[in-house]
Formats: structure tokens, sequence, C-alpha cells
């Protein structure tokens, strides 16, 4: 195995260190759909309680933004957005695809809630959002973990290889 800086070969140990250190990488990295949940979770929460916690908006905020879109236009928005992230994660989970995207739809979700609060319907559409947001977002920490623990595993697999050869006994 050479190193990809330097060209240069590297010693079994220097091997045996840099697939321990990608299997803690890829470890660390299957639980970031988790937290991703967890932070769209914590946004949730002001969005439940924002007619007690956010003020009305002044008229005169309200004349600089304009007319709101209809709460049909942004549930239509909303059902367009979570069937295309379903189809695109659902895609990317049966081609493998190594691309691993969670925080991105959190913004999403936010200019729903925005565009419900704006609207002066989000209470009566917060469920819709959490429920949208929830799905996607497990079904994206469901692809980072499984295609996760497939390195894990053809990295384990490699280290048990190379510790097998050197002789390591742990």
């Amino acid at each position: 195995m050479t190193t990809s800086d330097t060209g240069k070969q590297q010693t079994p140990e220097e091997q045996r260190s840099a697939l321990q250190a990608s299997i803690r990488r890829w470890r660390t990295r299957s639980h970031q759909g988790l937290w991703a949940i967890a932070a769209f979770a914590g946004v949730s929460i002001p969005a439940m309680l924002s007619d007690r916690i956010f003020p009305p908006l002044t008229p005169e905020i309200k004349r600089m933004l304009g007319t709101p879109p209809s709460s049909n236009m942004i549930s239509a928005l909303l059902v367009v957005y979570a069937f295309s992230a379903i189809l695109l994660v659902l895609g990317r989970i049966t081609n493998g695809s190594p691309k691993m995207v969670s925080f991105s739809h959190i913004g999403y979700l936010i200019c729903f809630y925005a565009f419900y609060y704006f609207s002066g319907v989000l209470p009566e559409n917060f469920w819709a959002v959490l429920a949208t947001g929830m799905t996607i977002l497990s079904l994206e920490s469901y692809h980072i973990w499984s295609l996760s623990m497939a390195r894990i595993r053809e990295e384990e697999e490699a280290l048990t290889i190379l510790e097998r050869r050197i002789g390591f006994n742990g």
C-alpha cells in the first residue's frame, strides 16, 4: 500500500494504523444521519411553539414581505419536495451511491416552516412538515448507516488479512 500524498510505500504497521483510523472515521460518519434527525427535532421545537414564542408580524413587515403564498400552494410544494427527496434517497440506497446528504434537508424543511409561519398557518401544518422531515431524514440516516457499515466491514476484512500476514497478536 502506498500513501497518496508521497507515493512512498507504507510499512505494515502504517497500513494497520491507516486502516484503524479509517474504521474510526466511518464509525463516526455512520452517526451523521442521527445527528441530522436530532438537529431537525431541535429546530422543530421552536416551530411548534411559534405562536407562543415569536411575535406576530407587524403590518409593515407583512407589507414588506408581500402577499404570502396560499396554504394549498405551500402544501403542494411540500408534497413535491417530499416525493422528490424520498425518490432520490431511495435511488441512492438502491444504487449504493456514496453520496451522503442529510443536513441540507434541514434547510429546506426550515423554509417550509417559515413559509407556513409567514402565511399564518404553521400551527395547522406543523405536523405535516415534521412527518415529512422525519421520514426523509430517517431514510437518509439508514442510507448513511448502511453505507458506512459496508465500508467498515471492508476495512475490517483488510485489517484482519493484514494482521494475519504480519503476525499481529494484539
